[in-house]
């Protein structure tokens, strides 16, 4: 739907002149700005059903009334071209209605809260404009402010808005994220939309879904171009492990060390669908470098227990105790639990560690790389270094 499109005149009566309710922005309004009834949830994370009579929710149902807006057509015309332009052809066919305004319907998919709220800021009504929305209104306001071109009736409103909500950004790849992609984009946010793209590109499992809003396709395919990479980095460290176990070079001739971290790397790969041979190939699908580090570092890999000899934290042999060797990421606050000069690996579950040594161990310490490889992620920067908007 293009920028023309998202408004029409009317040359009839408005159809929801005694259904949908009448807010007034401007009391000397000539313009009858109409928000249709909305049959469609906004962006919808699952495929969007229809709502029918057969089967409506409260919410639904509170989603789907109409709006008629009182507005200034000076004011409107000001601060879109879209709307001057449909206003500038409604006056060449006299299209004043019997209430002597000219009556503008939106297309269908804004929502008659966010249209009120730029409404109100367009008109100066500063003091009916919220201080703060939550993440589903922004992206409702963005969606409008993009249609229509509104973007600097609303800079100042939509700078403090995300301000207030930009903590909230966490790093799963959901709804939230794809609203934030979009809301950031419309608004300008150069610093969030680097955050949010960085965030995609770790943890989304292909192309992003756009969720039906008009998010550029170039945005799309270049967060999956550096998703790409990065996993094909991502299966370069493990796939020189598998080779390295495989291969026999990386052996354990005391409790077959190297069979079990083989086998744990091959279940890992197959979990996060990539099957270790034939080696996969981009696009990845299904796959993300986020979800690979968590099975890697989880709790539940890397670890199996042994019946040899074990001592305890100062080194003192300690009989008949069972231990468990265990690959676990470090926070940031975690002190190591044995001395500075003991090379052996450490249980985190447990007051004992086995310490033997073996090549297939010392394997164990590689993985970090794939830590770090989240801190290499570029993003997406939304301006060159001359100032032009990239996307």
């Amino acid at each position: 739907m293009s920028s023309s499109d998202s408004v029409k005149v009317l040359i009839v009566d408005s159809p929801f002149a005694n259904m949908a309710p009448l807010y007034e922005v401007d009391p000397a309004a000539d313009v009858l700005l109409i928000v249709p009834p909305s049959t469609k949830p906004f962006a919808p994370w699952d495929d969007p059903t229809p709502i029918t009579t057969a089967h409506k929710t409260s919410k639904a149902l509170a989603s789907t009334s109409g709006l008629r807006i009182k507005a200034s057509s000076k004011h409107l015309s000001s601060a879109s071209r879209v709307f001057r332009n449909k206003l500038q052809h409604a006056n060449t066919k006299t299209s004043t209605q019997s209430d002597g305004r000219v009556h503008l319907s939106l297309a269908e998919g804004f929502t008659p809260k966010a249209v009120t709220i730029v409404l109100n800021a367009i008109h100066s009504r500063g003091s009916k404009v919220p201080r703060a929305v939550d993440l589903e209104t922004l992206a409702q306001i963005a969606l409008f402010v993009d249609k229509l071109q509104l973007y600097d009736a609303v800079e100042v409103y939509a700078d403090r808005w995300i301000s207030k909500l930009e903590d909230s950004i966490s790093d799963a790849h959901d709804r939230d994220l794809v609203l934030w992609l979009y809301a950031s984009h419309v608004f300008r946010r150069a610093e969030v939309f680097k955050s949010v793209t960085k965030v995609a590109v770790a943890h989304s499992t292909g192309p992003l879904r756009d969720l039906g809003l008009p998010i550029r396709e170039k945005i799309i395919r270049d967060i999956d171009a550096q998703r790409q990479a990065l996993i094909s980095k991502s299966l370069g460290i493990l796939h020189n492990t598998l080779h390295e176990l495989a291969s026999g070079k990386a052996s354990c001739s005391k409790f077959s060390c190297d069979s079990f971290l083989l086998g744990e790397l091959v279940k890992t790969l197959h979990k996060n669908k990539l099957a270790p041979w034939p080696r996969p190939e981009k696009p990845f699908v299904g796959a993300s470098h986020a979800a690979i580090v968590e099975a890697i570092n989880s709790s539940a890999q890397f670890q199996w227990k042994s019946t040899g000899p074990a001592v305890d934290l100062w080194g003192a042999p300690v009989n008949g105790t069972e231990k468990i060797l265990s690959r676990k990421r470090k926070s940031p606050n975690q002190q190591p639990i044995t001395p500075e000069s003991s090379p052996e690996p450490v249980s985190r579950s447990g007051s004992s560690f086995d310490t033997h040594a073996c090549d297939a161990r010392k394997l164990l310490g590689g993985f970090d790389e794939l830590d770090g490889l989240e801190d290499g992620i570029v993003g997406l920067e939304l301006e060159s270094s001359l100032g032009f908007q990239r996307y």
